[in-house]
């Protein structure tokens, strides 16, 4: 089948070569990139997912990840360090793994370790979260933070050597069969038609094939209270090398939080904020403030957070930013593009056009991938709900109740018995139990008292304490 992928940056070039190496030689790939135009780059974090595509696990072709971690400044990443999300400059540790208990109803062993060490020591349950405490065994690859530029440039470099279709051009115009309302074709800036069976949105918040198709984006500023990124870069300082961790580290601020992500020869920085309750320059300042010395932004982004209402739209499929995104937090957006592709190209994507877009295929996909992004978005927004009230910022979320349906759902039962992974969604691709549990105790919505109520309750607090510290003789 011919693909045609409209836009590069990390989620443009992965689906190339997904499409290249998960179905060698089947399809025909070309990509319309205008390198004038650049790309967002504000991200760089990512997930397991990320790891598994350079460990080949869902396609014939595995990448050399040393080679990656070298050409892309790559780091370790083991989990975020949250600081201040309590408004008491208290700090508390998510690692990427769950306890060895989170597959059960009864995650035992997490609610142990919460009603033993209390809410900041929480992470002591995972094998991860034992390493972050020890200060050891960081050389694996569990996750990796990178300069988002250059993994780009990575997976270009190769799918031209593999043998796509390259045009470095902007698109002029989307041209749709009046009959079928499929897109027929793409006019470039030189008046240049590049036709397709398949075309792929990766045109970012242009959503430039998505909205020729009329398709409408999904506001969900009433659950997520942050709406611009000011990303900047840091230098390092000896103090920095010292102290810096293989982890993102999240800081609340008065009017959003801040992510700092080590890399080999900097910092990657940004401030996501609500510009309703803070201007550009206030956000430089309270920023300098914090670190003590002086920025220099790259750029200012306004986002609406959200996602389309129809992700795959008769041959058009869209990913990355051009199919939802949520902000920053918990590095969503390119685990989410694994996601995405890997569903696609796992169950629905053959070598007949007639067949993939069968209207069956694009009910089922747009489906699950909205069920994705939606328990994402329950994640996300319930790191929000701790409660502080010391900003206007944070007042505006606390009094109006900025948080999504589901998750506010889950925080309400909470108080009453902790959730178990059932809850979190089947979905592939949906934040594990874990993930919330880490989150939900450092932030006091989980507390010491409900985990060991609970364990009493079933009358397992001596086998849960039995089986952990055999956990840790272990590990």
């Amino acid at each position: 089948m011919n693909i045609t992928v409209v836009g590069g940056g990390t989620a443009g070039w992965l689906a190339a070569y997904l499409f290249l190496k998960s179905q060698p030689g089947r399809h025909n790939v070309t990509v319309i990139e205008s390198t004038s135009i650049g790309i967002i780059g504000a991200g760089e974090g990512s997930t397991g997912f990320f790891t598994d595509v350079l460990n080949g696990h869902f396609s014939k072709s595995v990448i050399d990840i040393d080679d990656f971690v070298s050409q892309c400044d790559a780091t370790n990443k083991i989990g975020i360090k949250f600081k201040n999300w309590n408004g008491d400059a208290t700090e508390f540790f998510s690692p990427l793994d769950g306890s060895p208990s989170g597959g059960v109803s009864n995650d035992f062993i997490f609610k142990y370790v919460l009603a033993k060490y209390g809410r900041y020591k929480s992470h002591l349950a995972s094998k991860i979260g034992l390493d972050y405490e020890l200060r050891r065994n960081w050389h694996r690859y569990n996750s990796l933070h990178f300069n988002a530029h250059k993994v780009g440039q990575y997976f270009k470099n190769i799918c031209l050597q593999t043998g796509i279709t390259y045009h470095d051009s902007v698109v002029q115009e989307v041209n749709l069969n009046n009959e079928t309302g499929y897109i027929d074709s793409i006019t470039l800036e030189t008046g240049q038609k590049v036709f397709g069976d398949l075309f792929i949105d990766c045109t970012g918040f242009n959503r430039v094939l998505m909205k020729a198709l009329g398709v409408k984006w999904q506001d969900w500023s009433n659950y997520l209270p942050v709406n611009t990124a000011m990303p900047f870069l840091l230098d390092y300082t000896e103090n920095d090398k010292i102290n810096q961790g293989p982890w993102t580290t999240a800081t609340a601020l008065n009017s959003g939080w801040m992510w700092d992500i080590p890399l080999q020869t900097r910092r990657g920085c940004g401030y996501v904020y609500n510009k309703n309750f803070i201007t550009r320059e206030e956000a430089k300042r309270e920023v300098e403030s914090l670190l003590g010395r002086e920025i220099n932004p790259i750029k200012f982004i306004d986002f609406i957070p959200g996602r389309a209402e129809s992700l795959w739209q008769k041959n058009a499929l869209s990913l990355g930013l051009a199919s939802c995104f949520v902000e920053p937090l918990q590095a969503t957006s390119i685990h989410t593009t694994v996601a995405q592709l890997v569903m696609f190209v796992s169950e629905f994507l053959t070598e007949d056009k007639t067949s993939v877009c069968a209207q069956s295929n694009i009910d089922a996909y747009n489906r699950r991938a909205s069920t994705l992004y939606d328990y994402n978005l329950d994640f996300v927004s319930m790191h929000y709900q701790g409660g502080r009230s010391d900003t206007a910022f944070w007042r505006h979320i606390k009094d109006n109740k900025i948080v999504s349906p589901y998750a506010a759902d889950v925080i309400e039962r909470s108080k009453r018995r902790l959730v178990s992974f059932h809850d979190m969604g089947p979905m592939f691709g949906s934040p594990a139990i874990g993930l919330w549990n880490w989150t939900m105790a450092g932030l006091g919505i989980i507390t010491p008292e409900q985990a060991k109520y609970d364990l009493d309750l079933s009358g397992i607090f001596d086998q849960a304490e039995t089986q952990y510290l055999q956990f840790v003789s272990q590990n």
